[in-house]
């Protein structure tokens, strides 16, 4: 393996561990813009170390092109980021959704900057595919590396139905990740 393309992955794997740390802002969506940041940061190393021109206004549009185009798909994905209730159905907790994105966001453009592209050529509709790849890979190694006792199913239903009757989730919410709980079972 190219020494740079060793470099690449320790810097993408430094990153992934500081957004880890970002999930923990207790401040609603503040984890986000600080998780935006790291990758900023992230994109910015890699640039240069593939001696790409760098800008941050064009590095930033990018980023959340492709993070909220391919990370939050409709309200059953955000309500994982409510407190005390993704980890009740299951998602991912704030930690492991910063690192998963942020190592996603980090194989993708370390691929496409070691295939001679700038952020100028960056397609995000063609980064995609790559992207959710990464971020299920980014995914599993940030859960590897912080792992987090889940509930049994039993008491995941009961703490999903309290959401549900202090108004949290809508009736088609509840019965959808009240479904996706009794699968399994």
């Amino acid at each position: 393996m190219e020494v740079r393309t060793l470099q690449a992955e320790k810097l993408i794997r430094e990153h992934m561990v500081v957004a880890m740390g970002a999930g923990l802002v207790p401040v609603p969506f503040g984890d986000w813009a600080t998780t935006l940041a790291v990758q900023l940061n992230l994109v910015r190393k890699l640039a240069g170390l593939y001696g790409v021109p760098f800008f941050s206004g064009v590095a930033k549009g990018l980023i959340a092109s492709l993070v909220g185009a391919t990370s939050v798909r409709g309200a059953a994905t955000l309500i994982k980021l409510l407190p005390g209730v993704g980890w009740v159905v299951g998602g991912l907790t704030a930690s492991v959704l910063a690192a998963a994105t942020t190592y996603a966001v980090g194989k993708v453009f370390q691929k496409h900057f070691e295939a001679g592209g700038t952020l100028q050529n960056f397609d995000v509709q063609a980064a995609r595919k790559a992207y959710e790849s990464a971020f299920r890979e980014g995914q599993t190694l940030a859960q590897e590396a912080n792992p987090r006792p889940t509930l049994d199913p039993y008491e995941r239903l009961r703490k999903l139905h309290e959401l549900y009757q202090a108004g949290v989730l809508s009736a088609e919410e509840y019965e959808k990740l009240k479904q996706s709980i009794l699968s399994q079972l």
